[in-house]
């Protein structure tokens, strides 16, 4: 039986033909003519080999809706796609073009020479536009593994999520319907949550704006311009449109947003909602298993007229998850205990691409183990405490860093914070702080041991960050994380100007 995912995507891309579908600035597609591309683009990777349980890589410098296309073409054929957008923070490239076997890689920029047919990308599109014009039957099946995408890889070597047809159809359906009456503005990488998300617009009739890069001047000029809008954020690019003096106050035609990809600070998100208003959706969630819960637009709401803490949370699981929180004897754990976080649902992936024995350490009786500690509180709402390999373990007592970066926040003079953990000959590991400077304020050690004061009032001394560095920005990953690893590295090499003291009593 044909994968419903491709079967419905199709025909949404004929029920809605005359619709504007994908645009990228002053050309707009229509759904006829998407999948008239689509249909032109598998037959042209059909000629070169590809078909249903075919390894296909796609490489592309930035956001293109190209390759927007060819992952709708490469779903048709039933082939195993890995998408790759190489920026700044991507590395381990020439690792997954030899790990996710392609038999194809399609490229707008150079990748390293593998033995593996290349073939660019402009000249793919130039070949399907020479094709005749034909139909193509669904070739994929629910049990096909539809993609293998890579995480970031901020533990070690990339880690390849194996994703079945079946289970992308049941990621599709938890993500809940698009923003209904708004173009989506897609302004993160296509190789990640954006590739889905727009397909997910497009499959409920609405258009799909693809804005590379981001900028928070392009993106406020992208918002007016195109009147109703919705989108996706990363916690860092929310930072950024909040510090820009263009888009602080409010940006006209930004209508509902959602965010993700890593925890968010509280009090930063409060400033967006109510200077910004709209709608507001957090989906917390993993490759390995699509999202795990939802913070709802109600439940920004009610937070903002009276019940704050729910900003610090992830939410409620999301249709069809099961959430345990378990002790590190597996054992479950009541309401308002820390432990790992361990989910099942119909979405989660198959296993680590051509990683058995990591796959077994982390798939158990149907469960996933997600590698983060949290708890549940009585109502039901997740709140995350930390990352398990992100912990700092100082005198043996477990310091969880999102408490810890969430009080460093709450300072005026910081916009930004992140912690992590270095060796420590007296304590095992110590606390180490990263503080962006909020805008108007100047980096001093005394706003960095008030900060740091914070943290102990409203913690505890053992919390409370024995360094401190300033930095103009907080390097991220390719997901749009701050990369703890380099941050990591950093602090157990380099000597911060600052390292705050205790403040001083009366």
């Amino acid at each position: 039986m044909a994968a419903r995912y491709v079967t419905e995507m199709v025909g949404a891309l004929e029920r809605y033909g005359e619709r504007p579908a994908i645009g990228a600035g002053p050309r707009v597609l229509r759904f006829s003519e998407v999948l008239d591309a689509v249909h032109r683009l598998a037959g042209a990777l059909a000629e070169e080999g590809v078909g249903r349980g075919t390894g296909l890589a796609c490489v592309t410098g930035g956001n293109r809706p190209e390759a927007l296309l060819v992952r709708m073409a490469a779903h048709l054929l039933g082939a195993r796609l890995t998408q790759v957008v190489a920026g700044p923070a991507v590395h381990g490239v020439a690792f997954i073009l030899r790990d996710c076997r392609p038999g194809l890689v399609v490229h707008d920029v150079p990748v390293p020479a593998t033995g593996v047919p290349l073939l660019g990308l402009d000249e793919l599109v130039a070949r399907a536009a020479g094709r005749e014009p034909a139909e193509l039957p669904v070739r994929a099946r629910e049990e096909d593994v539809a993609r293998v995408t890579y995480t970031g890889g901020t533990t070690g070597r990339p880690k390849g999520v194996a994703s079945t047809f079946g289970a992308m159809a049941a990621r599709d359906g938890r993500r809940g319907a698009a923003w209904t009456g708004t173009v989506h503005l897609s302004v993160t990488s296509l190789a990640q949550r954006a590739g889905g998300r727009c397909l997910e617009q497009l499959r409920a009739g609405g258009r799909v704006e693809i804005l590379d890069p981001f900028g928070p001047g392009e993106f406020a000029a992208a918002c007016r311009r195109l009147g109703r809008v919705s989108t996706y954020l990363t916690a860092p690019m929310v930072y950024r449109l909040l510090d820009d003096p263009a888009t602080a106050g409010g940006i006209p035609g930004l209508e509902a947003v959602s965010y993700g990809a890593s925890p968010i600070l509280p009090e930063r998100l409060r400033e967006a909602v109510t200077r910004w208003g709209g709608r507001w959706r957090q989906g917390y969630g993993m490759n390995e298993a699509a999202v795990i819960s939802r913070l709802t637009p109600a439940d920004h709401d009610a937070a903002v007229a009276g019940r704050p803490e729910l900003l610090a949370s992830v939410g409620r699981p999301a249709t069809g998850v099961e959430v345990q929180v378990r002790d590190e004897g597996d054992a479950v754990l009541p309401a308002g205990r820390t432990g790992e976080l361990w989910i099942r649902s119909a979405a989660m992936m198959t296993g680590y691409w051509n990683r058995p024995e990591l796959t077994a350490e982390v798939l158990r009786e149907g469960w996933l183990r997600t590698g983060d500690l949290g708890h549940v509180d009585d109502a039901g709402y997740l709140y995350l405490d930390d990352r398990s390999k992100d912990v700092v373990i100082v005198d043996g007592v477990n310091i969880y860093s999102l408490p810890v970066e969430a009080a460093l926040a709450r300072h005026p003079a910081v916009a930004e914070a992140v912690v992590v953990g270095r060796p420590s000959r007296v304590t095992g590991e110590e606390v180490c702080a990263f503080l962006v400077p909020a805008p108007g304020h100047t980096p001093s050690g005394a706003a960095a041991a008030e900060a740091c004061e914070l943290v102990e009032r409203e913690l505890a001394p053992a919390h409370r960050p024995t360094a401190v560095f300033w930095e103009r920005e907080i390097p991220l990953t390719d997901r749009g994380k701050p990369d703890k690893r380099r941050l990591r590295d950093r602090a157990s090499t380099d000597r911060p100007p600052t390292t705050p003291p205790p403040a001083p009593g009366p």
